[in-house]
Protein backbone atom coordinates (compact mmCIF):
# COMPACT_ATOMS: atom_id res chain seq x y z
CA UNK A 1 0.00 0.00 0.00
CA UNK A 2 1.27 3.46 -0.88
CA UNK A 3 1.77 5.87 2.00
CA UNK A 4 0.08 9.24 1.96
CA UNK A 5 2.04 12.32 2.86
CA UNK A 6 0.80 15.35 4.78
CA UNK A 7 -2.33 16.79 3.19
CA UNK A 8 -3.58 13.39 2.05
CA UNK A 9 -1.56 13.19 -1.16
CA UNK A 10 0.71 10.43 -2.39
CA UNK A 11 4.33 10.95 -3.46
CA UNK A 12 4.52 12.31 -7.01
CA UNK A 13 6.21 9.13 -8.23
CA UNK A 14 3.11 7.10 -7.37
CA UNK A 15 0.91 9.40 -9.43
CA UNK A 16 3.39 9.13 -12.30
CA UNK A 17 3.17 5.33 -12.16
CA UNK A 18 -0.61 5.55 -12.28
CA UNK A 19 -0.41 7.92 -15.25
CA UNK A 20 1.84 5.44 -17.06
CA UNK A 21 -0.68 2.66 -16.53
CA UNK A 22 -3.55 4.88 -17.68
CA UNK A 23 -1.59 5.86 -20.79
CA UNK A 24 -0.99 2.19 -21.59
CA UNK A 25 -4.64 1.29 -21.04
CA UNK A 26 -5.86 4.15 -23.22
CA UNK A 27 -3.51 3.03 -25.98
CA UNK A 28 -5.10 -0.43 -25.83
CA UNK A 29 -8.60 1.07 -26.00
CA UNK A 30 -7.68 3.24 -28.97
CA UNK A 31 -6.47 0.20 -30.90
CA UNK A 32 -9.79 -1.48 -30.11
CA UNK A 33 -11.62 1.53 -31.55
CA UNK A 34 -9.41 1.37 -34.65
CA UNK A 35 -10.02 -2.31 -35.45
CA UNK A 36 -12.86 -1.57 -37.84
CA UNK A 37 -14.77 1.29 -39.39
CA UNK A 38 -16.74 3.08 -36.71
CA UNK A 39 -19.70 5.44 -36.61
CA UNK A 40 -19.23 9.18 -36.16
CA UNK A 41 -20.25 8.75 -32.54
CA UNK A 42 -17.40 6.33 -31.87
CA UNK A 43 -14.89 8.42 -33.80
CA UNK A 44 -15.74 11.48 -31.68
CA UNK A 45 -15.42 9.42 -28.50
CA UNK A 46 -12.18 7.78 -29.66
CA UNK A 47 -10.63 11.17 -30.35
CA UNK A 48 -11.79 12.63 -27.04
CA UNK A 49 -10.20 9.73 -25.18
CA UNK A 50 -6.95 10.27 -27.11
CA UNK A 51 -7.12 13.99 -26.28
CA UNK A 52 -7.65 13.12 -22.63
CA UNK A 53 -4.48 11.02 -22.57
CA UNK A 54 -2.43 13.76 -24.19
CA UNK A 55 -3.78 16.45 -21.86
CA UNK A 56 -3.19 14.36 -18.74
CA UNK A 57 0.42 13.69 -19.73
CA UNK A 58 0.88 17.37 -20.57
CA UNK A 59 -0.34 18.35 -17.10
CA UNK A 60 2.24 16.06 -15.52
CA UNK A 61 4.94 17.48 -17.78
CA UNK A 62 4.03 21.04 -16.82
CA UNK A 63 4.00 20.01 -13.16
CA UNK A 64 7.58 18.76 -13.54
CA UNK A 65 8.74 22.29 -14.45
CA UNK A 66 6.60 23.81 -11.67
CA UNK A 67 4.18 25.49 -14.08
CA UNK A 68 1.26 24.85 -11.76
CA UNK A 69 -1.01 27.55 -13.16
CA UNK A 70 -1.04 26.01 -16.63
CA UNK A 71 -1.63 22.62 -15.02
CA UNK A 72 -4.92 23.95 -13.67
CA UNK A 73 -5.80 25.58 -16.98
CA UNK A 74 -5.38 22.26 -18.80
CA UNK A 75 -7.25 20.53 -15.99
CA UNK A 76 -10.20 22.84 -16.65
CA UNK A 77 -10.05 21.91 -20.35
CA UNK A 78 -10.06 18.25 -19.37
CA UNK A 79 -13.17 18.73 -17.24
CA UNK A 80 -14.88 20.46 -20.14
CA UNK A 81 -14.39 17.29 -22.21
CA UNK A 82 -16.05 15.28 -19.45
CA UNK A 83 -19.05 17.63 -19.32
CA UNK A 84 -19.38 17.64 -23.11
CA UNK A 85 -19.30 13.85 -23.38
CA UNK A 86 -21.93 13.47 -20.68
CA UNK A 87 -24.15 16.09 -22.32
CA UNK A 88 -23.80 14.46 -25.75
CA UNK A 89 -24.63 11.02 -24.40
CA UNK A 90 -27.59 12.18 -22.34
CA UNK A 91 -29.11 14.06 -25.25
CA UNK A 92 -28.04 11.80 -28.12
CA UNK A 93 -26.46 14.73 -29.97
CA UNK A 94 -23.25 13.31 -31.42
CA UNK A 95 -24.40 13.80 -35.02
CA UNK A 96 -25.50 17.38 -34.32
CA UNK A 97 -22.24 18.11 -32.52
CA UNK A 98 -20.19 16.81 -35.44
CA UNK A 99 -22.15 18.92 -37.97
CA UNK A 100 -21.93 22.00 -35.75
CA UNK A 101 -18.18 21.49 -35.27
CA UNK A 102 -17.60 21.13 -39.00
CA UNK A 103 -19.52 24.32 -39.83
CA UNK A 104 -17.86 26.33 -37.04
CA UNK A 105 -14.39 25.32 -38.22
CA UNK A 106 -15.25 25.85 -41.89
CA UNK A 107 -16.55 29.35 -41.19
CA UNK A 108 -13.47 30.18 -39.12
CA UNK A 109 -11.22 29.18 -42.04
CA UNK A 110 -13.34 31.17 -44.47
CA UNK A 111 -13.07 34.31 -42.34
CA UNK A 112 -9.30 34.10 -42.55
CA UNK A 113 -9.34 33.30 -46.28
CA UNK A 114 -11.61 36.27 -47.00
CA UNK A 115 -9.49 38.70 -45.00
CA UNK A 116 -7.85 41.19 -47.41
CA UNK A 117 -4.54 40.84 -45.58
CA UNK A 118 -4.54 37.11 -46.18
CA UNK A 119 -4.70 37.59 -49.95
CA UNK A 120 -1.12 38.82 -49.92
CA UNK A 121 0.17 35.81 -47.99
CA UNK A 122 1.25 32.40 -49.34
CA UNK A 123 -1.50 29.77 -49.22
CA UNK A 124 -1.39 27.86 -45.95
CA UNK A 125 -2.30 24.18 -46.23
CA UNK A 126 -4.27 24.48 -42.99
CA UNK A 127 -6.62 26.90 -44.75
CA UNK A 128 -7.33 24.80 -47.83
CA UNK A 129 -10.85 23.44 -48.31
CA UNK A 130 -11.96 20.66 -50.63
CA UNK A 131 -14.91 20.76 -53.04
CA UNK A 132 -16.64 18.19 -50.82
CA UNK A 133 -16.23 20.43 -47.78
CA UNK A 134 -17.59 23.43 -49.69
CA UNK A 135 -20.62 21.44 -50.79
CA UNK A 136 -21.30 20.19 -47.27
CA UNK A 137 -20.93 23.69 -45.82
CA UNK A 138 -23.43 25.07 -48.35
CA UNK A 139 -25.94 22.38 -47.44
CA UNK A 140 -25.48 22.93 -43.71
CA UNK A 141 -25.88 26.71 -44.10
CA UNK A 142 -29.38 26.09 -45.47
CA UNK A 143 -30.34 24.44 -42.18
CA UNK A 144 -27.61 25.29 -39.63
CA UNK A 145 -27.15 22.87 -36.72
CA UNK A 146 -28.87 24.17 -33.60
CA UNK A 147 -26.46 22.54 -31.20
CA UNK A 148 -25.05 24.76 -28.41
CA UNK A 149 -22.24 24.21 -25.98
CA UNK A 150 -23.56 23.16 -22.57
CA UNK A 151 -22.80 25.20 -19.46
CA UNK A 152 -20.37 23.38 -17.21
CA UNK A 153 -22.30 24.17 -14.03
CA UNK A 154 -25.56 22.87 -15.50
CA UNK A 155 -23.97 19.61 -16.63
CA UNK A 156 -22.28 19.05 -13.26
CA UNK A 157 -25.66 19.57 -11.62
CA UNK A 158 -27.35 17.07 -13.94
CA UNK A 159 -24.55 14.58 -13.17
CA UNK A 160 -25.23 15.17 -9.45
CA UNK A 161 -21.53 15.97 -9.12
CA UNK A 162 -21.61 19.66 -8.28
CA UNK A 163 -18.28 19.35 -6.48
CA UNK A 164 -16.63 18.74 -9.85
CA UNK A 165 -17.71 22.19 -10.92
CA UNK A 166 -17.01 24.01 -7.64
CA UNK A 167 -13.64 22.47 -6.75
CA UNK A 168 -12.45 21.60 -10.24
CA UNK A 169 -13.79 23.63 -13.13
CA UNK A 170 -14.65 26.84 -11.25
CA UNK A 171 -11.51 26.68 -9.09
CA UNK A 172 -9.31 26.20 -12.16
CA UNK A 173 -11.11 28.99 -14.04
CA UNK A 174 -9.41 31.60 -11.88
CA UNK A 175 -6.13 30.63 -13.53
CA UNK A 176 -7.39 31.15 -17.09
CA UNK A 177 -7.90 34.91 -17.08
CA UNK A 178 -5.39 37.45 -15.73
CA UNK A 179 -5.55 38.18 -12.00
CA UNK A 180 -3.66 40.75 -9.94
CA UNK A 181 -1.49 38.05 -8.35
CA UNK A 182 -0.75 36.27 -11.63
CA UNK A 183 2.82 35.02 -11.72
CA UNK A 184 3.51 35.35 -7.98
CA UNK A 185 4.40 31.71 -7.64
CA UNK A 186 6.30 31.81 -10.95
CA UNK A 187 8.35 34.71 -9.61
CA UNK A 188 9.48 32.68 -6.60
CA UNK A 189 9.95 29.54 -8.72
CA UNK A 190 12.29 31.39 -11.07
CA UNK A 191 14.19 33.54 -8.55
CA UNK A 192 14.13 31.21 -5.51
CA UNK A 193 14.07 34.34 -3.38
CA UNK A 194 12.95 33.96 0.22
CA UNK A 195 10.72 34.29 2.07
CA UNK A 196 8.16 32.76 -0.28
CA UNK A 197 4.45 32.69 0.59
CA UNK A 198 2.94 29.45 1.84
CA UNK A 199 1.62 28.12 -1.45
CA UNK A 200 -0.92 25.24 -1.59
CA UNK A 201 0.16 21.65 -2.24
CA UNK A 202 -0.15 21.38 -6.01
CA UNK A 203 -0.17 17.59 -5.98
CA UNK A 204 -3.92 18.13 -5.90
CA UNK A 205 -3.92 18.80 -9.64
CA UNK A 206 -2.14 15.49 -10.32
CA UNK A 207 -4.62 13.47 -8.28
CA UNK A 208 -7.60 15.37 -9.70
CA UNK A 209 -6.31 14.98 -13.25
CA UNK A 210 -6.10 11.21 -12.92
CA UNK A 211 -9.59 11.12 -11.42
CA UNK A 212 -11.17 13.21 -14.17
CA UNK A 213 -9.25 11.39 -16.91
CA UNK A 214 -10.67 8.03 -15.78
CA UNK A 215 -14.13 9.59 -15.73
CA UNK A 216 -13.75 10.90 -19.28
CA UNK A 217 -12.62 7.49 -20.50
CA UNK A 218 -15.49 5.72 -18.74
CA UNK A 219 -18.04 8.25 -20.00
CA UNK A 220 -16.71 7.72 -23.51
CA UNK A 221 -16.92 3.93 -23.23
CA UNK A 222 -20.46 4.16 -21.86
CA UNK A 223 -21.48 6.42 -24.75
CA UNK A 224 -19.85 4.31 -27.49
CA UNK A 225 -21.78 1.80 -29.58
CA UNK A 226 -19.51 -1.00 -28.35
CA UNK A 227 -20.00 -3.23 -25.33
CA UNK A 228 -16.81 -3.31 -23.24
CA UNK A 229 -15.49 -6.12 -21.08
CA UNK A 230 -15.73 -5.78 -17.29
CA UNK A 231 -11.92 -5.89 -17.09
CA UNK A 232 -11.71 -2.45 -18.70
CA UNK A 233 -14.07 -0.94 -16.14
CA UNK A 234 -12.30 -2.78 -13.30
CA UNK A 235 -9.04 -1.08 -14.25
CA UNK A 236 -10.63 2.37 -14.20
CA UNK A 237 -12.35 1.64 -10.89
CA UNK A 238 -9.16 0.33 -9.28
CA UNK A 239 -7.24 3.40 -10.42
CA UNK A 240 -9.86 5.70 -8.87
CA UNK A 241 -9.78 3.73 -5.63
CA UNK A 242 -5.99 4.06 -5.59
CA UNK A 243 -6.39 7.83 -5.55
CA UNK A 244 -8.55 7.53 -2.45
CA UNK A 245 -6.88 4.81 -0.42
CA UNK A 246 -3.43 4.30 -1.96
CA UNK A 247 -4.02 0.60 -2.72
CA UNK A 248 -2.46 -0.10 -6.10
CA UNK A 249 -4.65 -2.98 -7.30
CA UNK A 250 -4.84 -1.17 -10.63
CA UNK A 251 -1.36 -2.48 -11.46
CA UNK A 252 -2.46 -6.12 -11.45
CA UNK A 253 -5.58 -5.23 -13.42
CA UNK A 254 -3.48 -3.40 -15.99
CA UNK A 255 -1.27 -6.49 -16.43
CA UNK A 256 -4.42 -8.54 -17.13
CA UNK A 257 -5.58 -5.92 -19.60
CA UNK A 258 -2.22 -5.87 -21.39
CA UNK A 259 -2.07 -9.68 -21.58
CA UNK A 260 -5.59 -9.83 -23.01
CA UNK A 261 -4.57 -7.33 -25.66
CA UNK A 262 -1.34 -9.21 -26.50
CA UNK A 263 -3.30 -12.46 -26.85
CA UNK A 264 -5.81 -10.72 -29.16
CA UNK A 265 -8.63 -11.31 -26.70
CA UNK A 266 -11.47 -8.97 -27.73
CA UNK A 267 -12.07 -6.30 -25.13
CA UNK A 268 -15.27 -5.07 -26.73
CA UNK A 269 -18.09 -6.17 -29.00
CA UNK A 270 -19.70 -4.11 -31.74
CA UNK A 271 -23.50 -4.02 -32.12
CA UNK A 272 -23.20 -6.46 -35.06
CA UNK A 273 -21.17 -8.93 -32.96
CA UNK A 274 -23.74 -8.81 -30.15
CA UNK A 275 -26.56 -9.83 -32.51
Amino acid sequence: MSKFLSGGYLPVGHYEEALGALHGAIGILLFEFAKEEREKRDIIIRNQIARTDMMARSIFRLWSIEDYQDCWILHRCLMERLFHLFHLRENGQFEEFEAWSFLEQYNAINRVRSDPDFAKSPVNRLLLVTPEQKKRARNLCKAPPKWQRPKAEDVAKSMDLRFLYRYGYDYASRHVHPMADDGLRDFHTITRLEPAPDFPDERAVLSNTLLVATMVVQEGLNASTMSWRALVYDFLDHLRRFLGNGVDDYKATFVQLARAFEQHFPLCQSPAERR
